[in-house]
């Protein structure tokens, strides 16, 4: 693939941010400055913490990706999703989606594709669970036939899967996210490093409307039958030397918005070998 960065200049990247920002009312805080996101924080990515849930967006890493880059993307994320739900705030997921690849592109990426279509399922009953790996077996193989190198995403998807089923706490908070308000919205996004230094995630994102409630089932178990899904997928790319030129204000930002208890970082190759 000949192109794999973002069309905006640096510049225009800057403006585009600080001209969001800029639109959202600021919270009121204890302290004049919060403390920005670091690398060295708590909450911050390890390496044997691999994988995260982030709402109802889950993140897993494959072994090439730098703990700065991890940090990146997932403050990228967060942003994106913040302003996709100040400017999409009913329910809404395919215009919620378009804005959250919207800040994405805003911000610096190359987002390729932004395709949202109906998910044709098979008439015989079958699980969230094999839709939503169907699915993003789809969207992978998308992008592994633009980039070479996004043929690691199928391990990390697949391991990042197996290991949230294996803890407790993160999959109950990935089920109570996913799961709010009408139907389901979640986004699976597998990140790996090329050998360039480029940020690649694939992203699934899968809405389902309609069916029962079925309240008392882990949502990987709920049946299909009755329910309206639907699927975007995408590949995005990110050049992490940019990010300096946004990183204050954007840090900031998300210190005064971003809810940290939403989030659960736990351990993909580990537990998905056990």
């Amino acid at each position: 693939m000949d192109k794999m960065e973002s069309v905006l200049s640096v510049d225009e990247s800057i403006a585009l941010v600080k001209a969001r920002i800029s639109k959202r009312p600021a919270m009121q805080v204890a302290v004049s400055r919060v403390k920005r996101f670091a690398v060295t924080a708590p909450s911050s990515p390890t390496k044997e913490l691999d994988a995260v849930v982030l709402a109802d967006t889950l993140v897993g890493y494959g072994a090439n990706i730098s703990l700065e880059n991890m940090a990146i993307i997932e403050n990228l994320i967060k942003f994106a999703k913040l302003e996709a739900s100040f400017e999409v705030p009913g329910n809404n997921p395919r215009a919620w989606y378009l804005a959250f690849l919207q800040c994405m592109d805003d911000v610096g990426c190359f987002v390729a594709d932004a395709g949202y279509t109906a998910y044709q399922k098979s008439s015989r009953q079958l699980t969230m669970d094999n839709i939503v790996t169907d699915i993003i077996k789809a969207g992978v193989d998308a992008a592994k036939a633009a980039i070479p190198g996004a043929a690691a995403l199928s391990a990390i998807v697949d391991s990042t899967l197996v290991a949230l089923k294996k803890e407790p706490e993160a999959i109950n908070l990935f089920n109570r996210e996913v799961t709010k308000d009408k139907g389901v919205r979640l986004a699976v996004m597998p990140c790996d490093q090329l050998a360039n230094g480029i940020i690649l995630t694939s992203m699934s994102s899968i809405d389902s409307v309609g069916g029962q409630q079925e309240t008392e089932l882990v949502f990987f178990d709920w049946k299909t039958s009755g329910r309206d899904i639907f699927r975007g997928s995408s590949y995005i790319t990110f050049n992490p030397l940019r990010y300096a030129a946004v990183k204050d204000e954007l840090e900031e930002y998300l210190g005064q918005h971003y809810k940290a208890v939403l989030s659960k970082r736990f351990q993909r190759r580990k537990s998905a070998i056990q």
